[in-house]
């Protein structure tokens, strides 16, 4: 195969992996990845969406992030002038072009986490496409973008503390409405769940007496292995009291689901729950968000001494590289594990030393 860049491109080669490396089971050597235009191209990828949500059963919020990844490098394409040359087959210049679109964004001033997720869902959609068409992803001939070393965002204890009284005191509509937004705070902040999560656990699910909630769509595919979060004793009477509201409500509620709209006989949306956080988070002068009471709950583990094996399988994580990102340090934490170290000083301070003793003036 000839090494020949176009004329635009000579001196730009990326450093790539070795191309022999990516062959097919058979042995065969890849196709490239070629199209007759663009259109081709982004209707295979919709294709490669379409399937893996049905047969993989990717959960919505990874194929709302795979759009976003696809808008964002077709619009740099566009915008630079380079669509035919990355649908034209060649694997060089595919490669320089991704590294194109890299320095394109961070030339937006798009955050590094931001730039890794779109590297990661475009590179997924397109291995998809290797595995299924066998033609080579050259997304896996670079290196991709590291996200960065950002913690998550976590409550203080004294903020989850501030969120659960505003949350329990708010005048609303009724008793329901305020039963139900305590218990979906409950659920995310004492048991860990994502929004998602929560919002499909339905009432067979959640076991007061036995204190136990079963997860049984998660994040992954094939919607997850399911799993069983435990309740603290607070969140069970939070759970038992909502139950109480929701069952004395009227209508009353046929669904399946746990969290109910308070207008009607249906389940409560994710809409719903942006609303109410966008409104505690301007009530409380700092800003909440459903993901940000998860890593609450892993925060408040870790301090309170729970083994990482044991926060890893609560949280649902896969590994323990993903529960390490949620060890956040706050700067009390800091001073108060400074403050433990002590050496035993048989001389006060002020007092004469072996030093002074010794050396005299």
């Amino acid at each position: 195969m000839s090494r020949m860049l176009p004329i635009e491109l000579r001196g730009r080669e990326p450093s790539l992996r070795s191309f022999s490396e990516r062959r097919v089971s058979m042995g065969q050597a890849l196709l490239p990845l070629a199209f007759p235009t663009m259109q081709h191209l982004r209707e295979r990828l919709e294709e490669v969406a379409l399937r893996a949500a049905g047969v993989e059963g990717l959960q919505p919020t990874t194929l709302a992030r795979w759009l976003v990844a696809r808008r964002s490098f077709f619009a740099f394409l566009k915008e630079q002038d380079c669509e035919h040359r990355f649908v034209g087959g060649d694997y060089r210049v595919q490669a320089v072009l991704i590294e194109d679109w890299i320095a394109w964004l961070r030339g937006r001033s798009t955050s590094r986490s931001t730039i890794a997720t779109y590297w990661r869902s475009l590179a997924a959609q397109l291995a998809r496409v290797e595995r299924e068409d066998g033609a080579l992803n050259p997304f896996s001939l670079l290196d991709a973008p590291k996200p960065g070393s950002v913690l998550p965002r976590s409550l203080t204890r004294a903020q989850a503390e501030a969120l659960l009284s505003l949350v329990r005191n708010e005048q609303v509509g009724s008793s329901l409405e305020r039963a139900r937004n305590l218990c979906l705070v409950g659920l995310l902040l004492l048991a860990g769940l994502r929004r998602t999560e929560a919002l499909r656990l339905e009432v067979a699910d959640c076991d007061v007496e036995q204190r136990t909630l079963v997860v049984r769509r998660g994040k992954g595919r094939d919607g997850g292995a399911p799993r069983t979060s435990y309740m603290t004793a607070q969140l069970a009477d939070i759970c038992a009291y909502y139950l109480e509201a929701r069952q004395r409500a009227r209508p009353v509620r046929t669904h399946a689901f746990l969290l109910t709209s308070t207008a009607g006989d249906y389940p409560m949306s994710a809409t719903r729950i942006k609303r109410l956080f966008r409104r505690w988070s301007a009530a409380l002068a700092f800003r909440v968000s459903p993901h940000a009471l998860r890593h609450t709950y892993a925060l408040l583990l870790r301090q309170a001494g729970i083994p990482d094996r044991v926060s890893m399988d609560l949280l649902g994580h896969r590994s323990l590289a993903m529960l390490q990102r949620y060890s956040h340090v706050f700067d009390d934490e800091h001073r108060d594990a400074a403050a433990q170290v002590h050496l035993d000083l048989s001389v006060p301070f002020g007092g004469q030393g072996p030093r002074d003793a010794g050396h005299r003036r």
